[in-house]
C-alpha cells in the first residue's frame, strides 16, 4: 500500500485521537457511575466522530484507489451517525427525557442507515454518480460526484439534525441564563463547524472546493476541540442545565449542587451572600465553604459569621439522582436568622414572664401576707381601745379594715396577673387533647364552695369528652362562673351549666339570672374591643378571650330569659385527624342562635342599653 504525506492530515488525526480520549473518558464514567442517557449518547457521539475522522485520514494518506474508496464508504458510517447522536445528546443533556423514547431513538437513525445501505450498494447511481482521481498540489485525491440520495439523505438530513440540535441548546441557554453560555457557545461551535464547512465546500469557496482536499473532516477537529474544552474546562458532563432553573437562580435560598466527590458543580448567587464568600465556587470542595455539612446535616441549623453579622442557616441535603444513579447532592441553605432571633426573644420573654410571675405571685403575696400578719397583731390593741376610747377604736378599725381589704385585693390581683402571664405564655403553644369533665367539675365545686349563697348546678350530664385545650381551661370556667355569681344583682345568684355535643364541637353554656352583660365587658369578651382600648377592670374576661382564641374555640354571648346572660364556649372536639379550625369569635342575638360575625342585632342593642352595670370581674 502506497502512502503520501500531507499537513492536512494532522488536524484530522488530532480530531480522531481526541475523540477516542473523550469516548474513553465517557465510558469510564459509565463504569464508575452507571449508565445515563447523557453519558451513553456522548460516548456514542465521540465514537462516531472517531470513525468519521479516522477513515477520512486514511483516505487522505493512502494513494491506493481501492483503500480510498472503502475508506470513503466507511467514513460515512461515522459521519451519518454524528447528526442523530448530537440531537440525542442535546435532549439527554437538557433533561428532555420524556422525548427520549425508543421510537425516537431508533427513528432518527432510519435515514442514516438507509443512506449507508445505498452508499455501499449504489443502485442506479443514486448515491455516487462518478468517481475519479485528481491531483491537488501533488496529492493523489479520490473524489466522487454525489448522487441525489447522497444529497438528500446525508447532506440535507445532517443539516436538519444540526438545526434541531442548535434549537435545543440555544433555547436551554436562554432559559437557564449566562451560567451556561460558555457551554452553549462551545456546543454551537461543535455543531456549526462541519456543517458550515460542508456548505462552503459545495459553494466552492476557497480554500474549500470540490476538486481539492476535503476539509470538512478537518473542520470536525474544531468540533472535537470545542467539545473537549466544554467537557474538561466547563464540566459539560458534571454541570447539566437541569441543575439550574430560573427558580433556582432567583431563589433567596442558597443552593449548592455537589458531585459524587463532594465538589461544587454549581451554586446560585444566594450562597455567596448567605455564607459571606466570594464567587466563583464551582470546582471547590464543599468543605472549604461549608465545613459543617455532613451526612447528618439535613435539617440542622448552623451559625455563620459574615461581614453583615452573624447569620443562622438551616441546612437541607438531598441526593441528586438520575436514572436510578446517584450523581451527587443538592444542598439548600435557608436563612432563618429572623426566626431564630424571634425564638430567642420568646425564650427571653418566657424567662422574664416566669420571673415576673414569681415576683407577682410569690414575692408580692408574701409581702401582703406580712402586712396582714401585722394587722392581726394590731387587732388585740384595737380591742383594748374599744372600752377606753370607742371613738378612736372605730376610726382605726375603719382604717385597718380598709388596709385588710386592699391587701386581700392585691392578692386577688396577683392571681389575675399570674393567669394573664400564663395565658401569654400558652398562646405560643399548640393546644392538646384535654379531658373536659374533671376540669369543669373541679371549677363548679370551687365556685359553689366559695359562694355559699349562690346556686351553681349542672343542667345536664357531663360527657366523657376530650377537647383541644390545656390546663388553663380551668381559668376559662373559673372566670366565667365567678363573674356570673359576683356581679349578680339577685340576693341568691343562680348559675346553670349545660353541656351539649356535636360531631366537631363540645358546647359549654353558662347561664345566669343577673342583669346581663353591659356593652364594655361584652365587647371585650367577644373581641370587638381590644384590651388597649378597654377602660374597665374586666381583665378576667380578657384571659377568657385569649385562651379561647389560643384553643381555636368559639365564644358567644346571648341574652338569658327573663334576665341574665348566656355565655357559650364551643370547644373543638379532639380525636381523629381533625384539629381546631381558625379562630372565630362571634356574638349571638339569642340562646343558640348565632348572628353573623361583626353584626349587631336589635336584641343586642337592647341588651347593651337596657342592662345595668355588670361583670366588672373579680
Amino acid at each position: 500500500m502506497a502512502w503520501q504525506h500531507t499537513v492536512y492530515a494532522y488536524p484530522i488525526l488530532f480530531a480522531t485521537a481526541l475523540s477516542v480520549v473523550l469516548g474513553t473518558y465517557a465510558v469510564a464514567r459509565v463504569r464508575r457511575r452507571g449508565r445515563s442517557p447523557t453519558l451513553l449518547a456522548f460516548a456514542a457521539m465521540t465514537g462516531a466522530i472517531a470513525i468519521w475522522t479516522g477513515f477520512s485520514a486514511l483516505k487522505l494518506l493512502s494513494t491506493d484507489p481501492t483503500v480510498q474508496f472503502r475508506s470513503y464508504q466507511l467514513l460515512h458510517v461515522g459521519s451519518a451517525a454524528v447528526g442523530p447522536l448530537l440531537l440525542l445528546f442535546a435532549l439527554a443533556y437538557t433533561d428532555r427525557s420524556r422525548w427520549l423514547t425508543p421510537s425516537l431513538s431508533v427513528g432518527v437513525f432510519v435515514v442514516p442507515v438507509a443512506f449507508v445501505a445505498l452508499l455501499f450498494t449504489n443502485p442506479y447511481d443514486v448515491a455516487i454518480i462518478e468517481t475519479r482521481i485528481v491531483d491537488a498540489d501533488g496529492l493523489v485525491v479520490w473524489r466522487a460526484d454525489r448522487g441525489p440520495a447522497h444529497v438528500a439523505l446525508s447532506f440535507v438530513y445532517a443539516a436538519l439534525m444540526a438545526t434541531l440540535t442548535l434549537a435545543v441548546v440555544l433555547y436551554e441557554s436562554v432559559r437557564t441564563g449566562r451560567t451556561y453560555y460558555p457551554q452553549a457557545a462551545l456546543l454551537t461551535v461543535a455543531v456549526v463547524a462541519p456543517v458550515g464547512a460542508s456548505f462552503l465546500t459545495v459553494a466552492g469557496v476557497p480554500p474549500f472546493g470540490r476538486e481539492g482536499v476535503n476539509l470538512v473532516p478537518a473542520a470536525a477537529g474544531l468540533s472535537v476541540v470545542a467539545v473537549g474544552i466544554a467537557t474538561f474546562r466547563y464540566r459539560l458532563l458534571d454541570l447539566p442545565p437541569i441543575a439550574y432553573t430560573t427558580a433556582m437562580r432567583n431563589s433567596p435560598d442558597g443552593i449548592l449542587v455537589l458531585d459524587s466527590n463532594g465538589r461544587i458543580v454549581h451554586s446560585n448567587e444566594s450562597v455567596g451572600r448567605l455564607l459571606g464568600v466570594s464567587p466563583p465556587l464551582t470546582g471547590a470542595p464543599v468543605d472549604a465553604v461549608l465545613p459543617e455539612l455532613d451526612e447528618a446535616a439535613d435539617g440542622r441549623t448552623i451559625e455563620v459569621t459574615t461581614s453583615e453579622g452573624d447569620r443562622f442557616l438551616e441546612l437541607r441535603s438531598q441526593p441528586l439522582r438520575s436514572q436510578e444513579a446517584t450523581l451527587g447532592r443538592v444542598v439548600v441553605l435557608r436563612d432563618v436568622t429572623a426566626q431564630k432571633r424571634y425564638e430567642r426573644s420568646l425564650e427571653l420573654r418566657n424567662e422574664q414572664g416566669e420571673l415576673l410571675n414569681k415576683l407577682v405571685r410569690h414575692d408580692i403575696r408574701n409581702e401582703m401576707g406580712l402586712v396582714l400578719g401585722l394587722l392581726r397583731r394590731v387587732d388585740p390593741e384595737l380591742e383594748r381601745l374599744r372600752e377606753d376610747n370607742p371613738e378612736v377604736h372605730d376610726r382605726l378599725s375603719e382604717y385597718t379594715d380598709r388596709i385588710r381589704w386592699n391587701c386581700e385585693h392585691v392578692v386577688d390581683l396577683t392571681e389575675t396577673v399570674g393567669d394573664l402571664l400564663r395565658t401569654i405564655d400558652r398562646r405560643e403553644r399548640k393546644p392538646q387533647p384535654t379531658e373536659l369533665a374533671p376540669i369543669l367539675e373541679a371549677e363548679l365545686e370551687a365556685v359553689a364552695t366559695a359562694f355559699e349563697d349562690a346556686r351553681v348546678e349542672m343542667a345536664s350530664d357531663l360527657p366523657d369528652a376530650t377537647v383541644y385545650a390545656d390546663e388553663m381551661l380551668s381559668s376559662v370556667f373559673y372566670n366565667l362562673l365567678t363573674n356570673a355569681v359576683v356581679h349578680s344583682d339577685d340576693p341568691r345568684p343562680e348559675v346553670t351549666v349545660t353541656v351539649t355535643e356535636s360531631d366537631e364541637r363540645i358546647l359549654v353554656a353558662i347561664a345566669d339570672n343577673g342583669p346581663g352583660l353591659p356593652e364594655g365587658p361584652r365587647d371585650l369578651l367577644t373581641g370587638e374591643t381590644p384590651l388597649s382600648e378597654y377602660d374597665g377592670s374586666g381583665y378576667g374576661l380578657y384571659i377568657v378571650r385569649s385562651l379561647i382564641e389560643g384553643y381555636g374555640a368559639e365564644l358567644s354571648v346571648a341574652e338569658n330569659r327573663p334576665t341574665g346572660s348566656v355565655v357559650t364556649v364551643r370547644l373543638a372536639r379532639a380525636g381523629g385527624d381533625r384539629e381546631p379550625d381558625t379562630v372565630r369569635t362571634v356574638a349571638v342575638n339569642d340562646f343558640g342562635s348565632p348572628s353573623e360575625e361583626g353584626t349587631t342585632t336589635e336584641s343586642d342593642r337592647a341588651s347593651k342599653t337596657a342592662t345595668s352595670q355588670r361583670c366588672q370581674d373579680r
